[in-house]
């Protein structure tokens, strides 16, 4: 269906914040926002707070590197004002179903004006991987910086929208930022404290390159080398346990939205611990995942008390 519709239909483009225009909203109405993954939308939700009519395309568990839209997505977003993605290849699905969604929802990839890492050749097994992504790392939001400018990009979109509001919308992003720059400084805390020799992060798929990058560690192992729907072959595997025992890694890093499986055969041949956490979907209620900011103390938490 979504690919007959899209036949024929203009490439949507990500808008500019600063290019838009007010939204044109009735008395009582406020702005019909989207967001696509529930992280984007959890930091969407802070900066917007009562102010928006928040709608998040996926729930608690999905995976976005192969969340499909249903036809119901495609009418939520021909209704809505903005749609606010993470981008850099991130959501496949979501992207190509922009074409054929119509409507006048401004797109806004918060990926955009951010330093993308590439893939990088130098982790195991990943030389020859066929990056569905393409070349970029999208896994952004373990850096906390990059969702710092997040919260820039969201506020100057909503506030361009809807300009009676923009006091909000700064004060919401202003106050957010501050909570956002204690964890930026607690996450960094926190994994300096693990020896230099034990900072070996091992997981389903390598998602952890921005983490790696900004607060001193290295991501030399991943079970699936890009994307978790792609299967690895048994050579893949032994290849993979050997490089394992090689590098002495103090255990290996499963994810919620994808079966640990495979990663719990891998750890049972090698003797290795495995450790669950969340890294492309918020958790259950409950769960002490269930914001943005409670996804990256838990993870780093659990990461700290792994390798220490």
């Amino acid at each position: 269906m979504l690919s007959l519709l899209a036949c024929g239909a203009e490439h949507r483009g990500f808008a500019d914040p600063a290019s838009l225009e007010p939204v044109a909203l009735e008395q009582g109405q406020t702005l019909r926002v989207m967001a696509t993954t529930n992280i984007v939308g959890d930091v969407v939700r802070h900066v917007g707070g009562d102010r928006l009519d928040l709608t998040v395309l996926m729930g608690v568990g999905v995976d976005p590197h192969s969340y499909v839209p249903a036809p119901a997505d495609v009418a939520r977003v021909h209704d809505a004002h903005v749609l606010f993605i993470n981008g850099a290849g991130l959501e496949a699905g979501i992207e190509e179903m922009l074409d054929s969604a119509g409507g006048d929802a401004v797109v806004i990839s918060l990926a955009e004006g951010l330093e993308l890492r590439p893939f990088a050749g130098g982790e195991h097994g990943d030389e020859d991987a066929d990056h569905d992504h393409g070349d970029m790392d999208p896994h952004v939001w373990f850096d906390v910086q990059n969702v710092m400018h997040w919260v820039e990009t969201i506020a100057a979109t909503l506030s361009a929208l809807d300009p009676e509001s923009a006091g909000v919308y700064r004060a919401n992003a202003e106050s957010y930022t501050a909570t956002l720059a204690e964890l930026d400084a607690w996450v960094a805390r926190e994994l300096a404290s693990i020896p230099e020799e034990n900072r070996l992060l091992v997981t389903n798929h390598p998602v952890f390159g921005y983490l790696a990058a900004r607060y001193g560690l290295q991501q030399v192992g991943a079970i699936y080398p890009v994307n978790p729907s792609a299967e690895p072959s048994a050579q893949d595997i032994a290849a993979l346990e050997d490089f394992l025992r090689q590098q002495g890694a103090p255990a290996i890093f499963s994810e919620s939205t994808v079966n640990p499986k495979l990663a719990q055969q891998i750890a049972n041949d090698t003797g290795i611990e495995l450790i669950a956490l969340y890294t492309g979907s918020l958790g259950e209620p409950g769960s002490g995942a269930e914001t943005y900011v409670d996804l990256i103390r838990y993870d780093v938490r659990r990461i700290v008390e792994a390798l220490k």
